[in-house]
C-alpha cells in the first residue's frame, strides 16, 4: 500500500521530470569545460519513469554555439537505453548559455546513474589533417 502511494504522488507532483539531481549535489555545472568562466550548464532532471523502473542509461548529443554563446542544433547522436533520457536531455540543453561562440560541432555524453543522478563529459573533437 505504502508502494501505491509513493507512486501515484509521484505521478501527481512530477509528470515529466521531478527527480532533481539532488543526489549528486548539483542542479547545475557552472563552467564549460573549455568555455567561459560564466558559462551555466543545467544537468538534466532524472525522468521519473527510469527512476521508478531503476533504468539507467548514457546519451551522446552533439551542438553548436551560436553567437550569443547559447547551445543550438542539438541533435541525439545516440541513447542507451533508446527513448528514455533523450527528451530531458534535450530540454537541459536548450539552457545552456555563455559559452564560446562555434560552428564546429561539440559532442557531449550525459550519463545517468541511479546513485549519482547525472554527469557529463565532452568529447574532444579531433579532425582530421
Amino acid at each position: 500500500m505504502k508502494r501505491l502511494t509513493m507512486a501515484l504522488t509521484l505521478a501527481m507532483l512530477a509528470p515529466g521530470c521531478a527527480y532533481k539531481q539532488i543526489q549528486s549535489g548539483q542542479e547545475h555545472v557552472t563552467g564549460d569545460i573549455k568555455a567561459a568562466k560564466s558559462s551555466t550548464w543545467d544537468l538534466p532532471y532524472y525522468p521519473v519513469k527510469a527512476l521508478a523502473g531503476q533504468i539507467e542509461g548514457v546519451v551522446r548529443a552533439s551542438y553548436t554555439v551560436d553567437t550569443k554563446g547559447c547551445a543550438e542544433n542539438i541533435k541525439i547522436i545516440s541513447a542507451q537505453p533508446a527513448d528514455v533520457f533523450e527528451r530531458e536531455t534535450i530540454r537541459a540543453m536548450n539552457k545552456w548559455c555563455g559559452m564560446e561562440p562555434t560552428s564546429l560541432p561539440k559532442i557531449i555524453t550525459i550519463t545517468f546513474r541511479l546513485n549519482g543522478g547525472a554527469s557529463m563529459e565532452e568529447v574532444p573533437l579531433t579532425l582530421d589533417k
